[in-house]
């Protein structure tokens, strides 16, 4: 028989005095005791109502104590949606300390340091960062994994936050996020979409006001794209209307929802309804509806035929996002490529092995009926168009992310033959210093627990990449007993544009830092054009970085690509990268804040100062042969100011020698 509330407060208030009043040896066993009850009272309104109430009692005895949540300047809000969906008992603590700070920002709570104009606004990006799970009432596809004890704890938090926050103030935040994640081009928009949804639905916007008349854009691109689909605001009567309209208005509606795809990345139903109908009846407007120019138009008339057929069989409701993906195709014209046209030849008419289509079904998250081939061309369009927009999402599989990424940018033809190997398969074979990994014959990878929010070429690929990845470097760190196995793995595994000098600021054999002067000199005589003779990047360079959180502590390592080192707008040296985690604002602490637009990114890419970029690095592959004495040339101010940063960042965490 379930308790009542009133049975769960008087054991709540029994766990809290004894959790209060118990020595330092019994704290850990008591503490367990009082979330077990905070987590059965934050499954009812009530209970919720009753945390909040008593949230200076708990802060009193120390909940927070010896935890991540301890100092809240250290709290970060994007990472909160990951941990409300932990289970408990991390949820719980998550759930409690918002309320906590809900209470610092009614003044109902002091916490030293930390004021309510702080507390608002951890808040209000906290909402922002959660935004669609705020308003979201879990009953769509993809939530039924997660038990539903957990989920309406969930949605209890956000009905009770949302009681105190002003959503007004929320708009400029809720636009600066859709503003990075249209500038950044994921693949996976579904997160978007969503908050463009709930704005659609919930919130008023006022047309005199700068930011409402922004969010109305975005809004726009998919409820309103164009004045004809004002006028018919559903697809059915817009598909119907399209007959009747003259040569001249027919090609301004597809130069309309063209341009609002093309400038925001988003592909709205009316555009597919649209490009649907000019494939039957017009195809010559087809590069209008994509929005080409004139090399676009070029491959599509080399291969209409084709291009059409992808249309017809391949692109529906559940994955139109796959009609942006064609664009940038045609755009990069990859048709025209000899090896990736072959390629696509044979993947139009594979079959899919049972296990990935099952795999590529759980990974269908929307409503829409899509087969698993469907899913898998839509999501390779999408991968080749845009190879910055592959993400890793919740799994630790950033070396497969950058190898997916590398390929749609320099070896489109092998990505589809990989593709193609482990659709119909459910197998993918790399070769290693002599010998064959094969990813069906290799127990397990780095991640445990996959999580399916990603993109369809990744759902398919990342489980073998992940395997073969980490298999090559048990290998290589037996066989190379002593050396970083980076160095021999990433060339084996990505390709043979990958250098073969590697440099490490780690000595494992002193387990130290060691000859670090050397290794920031290196990098700049390698890839700053002024201490490498002029020189720009022509491949990625896979790149080891130290992750650090808003106060410089080392979190962990991270694998990325750098992609070039310019001189910005302003004229500032930047290393331009690609991030498998990046999809907004980041503070890795001193000052250091990545950025996605803004300063002269391209879509997809991350970038920061070059100083405050190489104080991050860990490794990275160069040219041994081209390096000569140009790293003696890099000035000592420069590698001193550097290696000052990393000692009072991540350097903290290991001895120097």
């Amino acid at each position: 028989m379930a308790l009542t509330t009133s049975q769960l407060e008087d054991r709540f208030a029994q766990s809290l005095a004894a959790f209060k009043d118990a020595p330092a040896f019994s704290k850990k066993d008591k503490r367990t005791r009082l979330v077990s009850q905070l987590d059965l009272l934050s499954r009812s309104a009530e209970g919720m109502a009753l945390i909040y109430e008593r949230m200076p009692s708990l802060e009193e005895a120390g909940l927070f104590r010896d935890t991540v949540w301890e100092d809240p300047k250290r709290l970060v809000p994007g990472l909160v949606r990951g941990t409300l969906l932990s289970g408990s008992p991390t949820s719980t603590l998550e759930v409690v300390n918002e309320l906590r700070l809900l209470s610092v920002q009614q003044n109902r709570l002091d916490l030293p340091g930390f004021s309510a104009e702080e507390a608002e606004r951890y808040l209000q990006r906290l909402l922002v960062a959660t935004f669609e799970m705020a308003f979201e009432d879990f009953e769509q596809k993809g939530w039924e994994r997660y038990p539903k004890g957990e989920l309406k704890k969930i949605r209890l938090l956000f009905k009770h936050l949302k009681r105190y926050i002003d959503f007004d103030a929320l708009k400029p935040f809720l636009l600066e996020e859709i503003e990075v994640i249209v500038a950044h081009r994921p693949i996976v928009v579904t997160r978007i979409k969503q908050m463009l949804r709930v704005v659609h639905d919930r919130i008023d916007l006022d047309p005199r006001a700068e930011v409402d008349r922004k969010l109305s854009y975005y809004v726009n691109v998919l409820y309103e794209p164009s004045d004809l689909a004002k006028r018919h605001p559903s697809v059915e009567a817009y598909t119907k209307v399209l007959p009747q309209l003259k040569p001249e208005d027919l090609l301004a509606e597809c130069q309309a929802l063209g341009k609002c795809m093309i400038d925001t990345g988003l592909v709205s139903e009316y555009q597919l309804a649209l490009l649907k109908y000019v494939e039957r009846k017009q195809p010559d407007l087809i590069p209008a509806v994509l929005s080409l120019d004139t090399h676009g138009q070029a491959d599509f008339e080399r291969h209409g035929d084709f291009v059409r057929h992808l249309i017809m069989e391949f692109i529906v409701s559940g994955n139109k996002q796959a009609v942006y993906g064609l664009a940038r195709v045609l755009q990069r014209n990859l048709l025209s490529r000899k090896t990736t046209w072959h390629a696509f030849n044979r993947f139009v008419t594979i079959k899919i092995h049972p296990k990935i289509a099952e795999r590529l079904e759980q990974g269908n998250l929307s409503s829409y009926e899509l087969t698993p081939k469907q899913s898998l061309m839509g999501g390779t369009l999408c991968a080749l168009g845009q190879p910055l927009g592959v993400r890793q999402g919740n799994n630790p599989t950033c070396q497969s992310a950058r190898g997916i990424s590398m390929w749609s940018r320099h070896a489109p033809g092998k990505l589809i033959n990989l593709l193609i190997d482990a659709a119909t398969t459910n197998n993918v074979v790399f070769r290693f210093e002599g010998e064959t990994i094969e990813s069906a014959g290799v127990i397990e990878g780095l991640t445990q627990k996959f999580d399916f929010k990603l993109d369809p070429v990744s759902i398919v690929l990342v489980p073998h990449l992940d395997k073969v990845y980490n298999e090559m470097m048990k290998k290589a760190s037996l066989k190379h007993f002593g050396k970083d196995p980076h160095s021999s793995v990433n060339p084996a595994f990505y390709g043979h544009w990958i250098q073969t000098g590697f440099a490490s600021v780690y000595n494992p054999a002193l387990h130290a830092v060691q000859d670090y002067d050397r290794f920031v000199r290196v990098f700049y005589a390698s890839f700053h054009p002024e201490y490498n003779g002029g020189h720009h990047l022509i491949y990625p360079v896979p790149t080891g970085i130290f992750i650090t959180d808003a106060s410089a502590n080392m979190l962990g390592y991270h694998a990325i690509s750098l992609l070039r080192v310019e001189k910005d707008q302003e004229g500032v040296w930047r290393a331009y990268f690609f991030n498998p985690n990046s999809q907004g604002k980041q503070d890795w602490g001193q000052g250091i804040h990545p950025t996605v637009w803004g300063n002269g990114e391209r879509h997809g890419e991350s970038s920061l100062p070059i100083d405050q970029f190489v104080s991050r690095v860990y490794a990275y592959h160069y040219n041994d042969l081209r390096l000569g004495d140009k790293y003696l040339q890099v000035p000592a101010a420069i590698v001193s100011a550097i290696t000052k940063i990393s000692k009072e960042s991540w350097g903290r965490k290991y001895r120097w020698v």
